[in-house]
């Protein structure tokens, strides 16, 4: 493909700098960006740019399938070690529940379902 570091994924700015930049643009998967300069991490994979190696590297197990972080409680695997953390939270495993809502006192596994309960249920709309 292209110059990559020992992540596996292609320096922007080696490509873009080649002799040819139509030829870069194929080996890099399409038109540039702005910010391009930012994102000098390529996916192997789609050529979506990241800012630094890990994000790369997480991003391309979406292509993989890698899942390195397991459940120690069930057979579930995640690709990114807040998925496992988010799922170990679940009533199933430990039935945490710290977020409260201010206007009933009902409890939530995660902020996010906390926000939808009280959009549709304390929202002055």
């Amino acid at each position: 493909m292209g110059p990559s570091d020992s992540h596996g994924c292609v320096l922007f700015d080696q490509v873009l700098n080649s002799n040819d930049r139509t030829r870069a643009q194929a080996q890099g998967g399409g038109a540039t960006s702005d910010n391009s300069k930012d994102k000098r991490f390529l996916c192997m994979f789609c050529n979506k740019g990241f800012s630094c190696s890990q994000k790369v590297e997480i991003h391309q197990r979406v292509h993989t399938g890698v899942k390195p972080y397991s459940c120690t409680q069930c057979d579930m695997r995640f690709a990114e070690a807040g998925s496992l953390k988010r799922h170990q939270r679940l009533i199933v495993h430990t039935g945490e529940r710290p977020f409260a809502c201010t206007h009933c006192r009902k409890r939530f596994s995660e902020r996010s379902y906390l926000r939808i309960h009280q959009q549709s249920n304390h929202s002055t709309r």
